[in-house]
């Protein structure tokens, strides 16, 4: 799909990719392009963005055929390194989750739970799982975002890592009690990818939780 014939508004400027809204009848989609890094030499730079954007939306692709709530992909431009993807209409978890009551904030968590077993159960770890990658909508259904670091894993290190930066960002961003919200999460985890599964990636994101307690220490 030729990209460059979409009518683009800037809408975020980031690190590895530009984010812009537009519209692709009767879509309203986001544009996702990956800049180029002037310090690389250009055909690796060129071949690198390409690679990354096809090993994303692989990503995306497998989450969603897993049972993960995600943003669809309606085109690739692969020459300009481009995803689009429906919008998702809603506010970053991030912003959102100090304004809910306890109830929908319990649910909220439970259901976040969930999303990320879809992802571990299908040997997906999502590299950057924090409020600021997950929308909520108006029915408070989240839908994570931000594919770009994700990967193939079946690691239960990888899986805790995801659980663990999830469960960093909840108490530093929103200050929310780290046993409580661990637990919500680990219970909508469980019901997806079952006990043992559940039992070995917690034991990993508790693990590394101590050893950053230990250099911070150190």
């Amino acid at each position: 799909m030729d990209s460059s014939t979409l009518d683009l508004q800037p809408l975020h400027r980031g690190a590895e990719a530009d984010l812009f809204l537009s519209q692709l009848p009767p879509w309203k989609v986001v544009v996702k392009r990956r800049v180029r890094k002037a310090y690389r030499h250009e055909q690796l730079d060129s071949s690198i963005r390409k690679e990354r954007t096809i090993k994303e939306s692989s990503a995306i692709r497998d989450a969603k055929i897993a049972g993960a709530r995600l943003p669809s992909i309606l085109g690739l431009d692969i020459e300009r390194s481009t995803i689009i993807m429906t919008f998702i209409d809603g506010m970053l978890a991030r912003d959102s989750i100090d304004t809910m009551s306890n109830a929908r904030r319990i649910a909220l968590l439970e259901e976040l739970g969930r999303q990320v077993g879809f992802l571990h159960s299908a040997g997906i770890m999502h590299g950057d799982l924090t409020t600021s990658n997950i929308i909520v909508p108006a029915d408070e259904k989240p839908f994570m975002i931000d594919f770009g670091m994700a990967r193939k894993s079946t690691d239960h290190e990888d899986h805790g890592s995801d659980l663990h930066l999830l469960q960093r960002s909840l108490i530093a961003t929103h200050a929310l009690d780290a046993p409580s919200s661990l637990r919500r999460v680990a219970k909508g985890y469980r019901k997806v990818v079952g006990e043992e599964m559940a039992k070995s990636s917690l034991r990993k994101a508790a693990e590394i939780a101590r050893r950053g307690r230990y250099f911070a220490i150190r």
